[in-house]
C-alpha cells in the first residue's frame, strides 16, 4: 500500500481523510497531530491464540489449564519530512504522543464502538538515509480483550455476552428506609446491617472495588457474605433490586 502526498497543497488537519485503520491513541489520531504521518496497516486485532497447558497421556493428552495471553498490536506507518531535521522533529512528536507509563484507551477508525487498553512498547529500526520512512511500532495490551461503548440497563441483560463480564457500576436510588439486596439469581450483593434512607444514592463501583453512599466511601457497609468481588452478568439474566431504582453500567467484552 502506498501513499503520495501533494506537497504543493496544504490540508488542514481537521480536513484530513483518515485511513480506515487509523489509530486513536489516548483520545487523539496521530495523523491529526503530526504532519506527514499516516497509518498504512494494523495487525493483531484479529483472532487471538490461546495458551493451553496439557499433560501427555498414553493416548493423546489431558488439558490442565487455559490462559488468554497478552495481545500485541502492530501499527505500520509512513512518515514524510522535508529534511533530516524535520524528520527528527516529527519523531520527537511521535514519541511524546506514544510514551505512557500506564495503559491508555486505544480505538481504530473502522471500529470506533470498541476499544482496547494498552501502551506503546517497541519500534522497528528506522532508516536514516531518507525523508520518506515506512516502519512500524507495537502496542502491548496486557488485557487482550476489547470493550464496547458503555451500555446501561435497569436489570434485563439482553446484550450478547460470550465472555465473563462484570459490571462497571451499579447505581441505586433508594426508595424506602431499609436494606438493599441486588441479585442476578446466582450471586447476591447485600447491605442489610445498615438501614439506608429514601433518596440515598448508592453506587457499587466494580472498577475501584468500592461502595459509595451519597459519594462517600462506605464499602464497610457491605455484608461479609456478599458476592461483590465476583459478581458478573450474562445474556438472558434479569438483575433484581429489592429497594429502589437501579441502573447497571457495563460493556460488551470481545476477543
Amino acid at each position: 500500500m502506498y501513499y503520495f502526498e501533494d506537497t504543493t497543497k496544504k490540508v488542514h488537519k481537521d480536513d484530513l481523510i483518515l485511513p480506515s485503520s487509523a489509530m486513536m491513541y489516548d483520545g487523539v489520531y496521530l495523523e491529526k497531530m503530526i504532519d506527514g504521518y499516516r497509518t498504512l496497516a494494523v495487525t493483531g486485532r484479529e483472532m487471538l491464540s490461546l495458551d493451553i497447558e496439557t499433560q501427555e497421556t498414553q493416548v493423546g493428552s489431558i488439558k490442565l489449564n487455559q490462559k488468554l495471553p497478552a495481545r500485541t498490536i502492530k501499527v505500520s506507518y509512513q512518515l514524510i519530512g522535508n529534511d533530516a531535521k524535520d524528520i527528527q522533529k516529527k519523531y520527537r512528536q511521535l514519541m511524546h504522543l506514544l510514551y505512557k507509563e500506564s495503559d491508555v484507551e486505544i480505538r481504530f477508525k473502522d471500529e470506533l464502538d470498541y476499544h482496547y487498553h494498552g501502551q506503546y512498547r517497541t519500534t522497528d529500526d528506522v532508516r536514516g538515509d531518507t525523508n520518506n520512512i515506512i516502519a512500524s511500532f507495537e502496542i502491548l495490551c496486557t488485557d487482550p480483550k476489547k470493550y464496547s461503548v458503555l451500555l446501561k440497563t435497569d436489570g434485563a441483560i439482553t446484550t450478547y455476552l460470550p465472555y465473563h463480564t462484570a459490571p462497571e457500576k451499579i447505581a441505586v436510588t433508594i426508595a424506602a428506609f431499609g436494606s438493599l439486596v441486588i441479585t442476578n439469581g446466582a450471586k447476591t450483593i447485600k447491605i442489610t446491617s445498615y438501614n439506608l434512607s429514601a433518596g440515598d444514592q448508592v453506587v457499587f463501583d466494580f472498577l475501584k472495588g468500592k461502595v459509595f453512599v451519597n459519594e462517600l466511601d462506605q464499602t464497610f457497609l457491605l455484608d461479609l457474605e456478599s458476592d461483590f468481588e465476583n459478581f458478573s452478568i450474562k445474556e438472558g439474566q434479569t438483575v433484581q433490586c429489592n429497594n429502589g431504582k437501579m441502573t447497571i453500567s457495563y460493556r460488551e467484552v470481545q476477543l
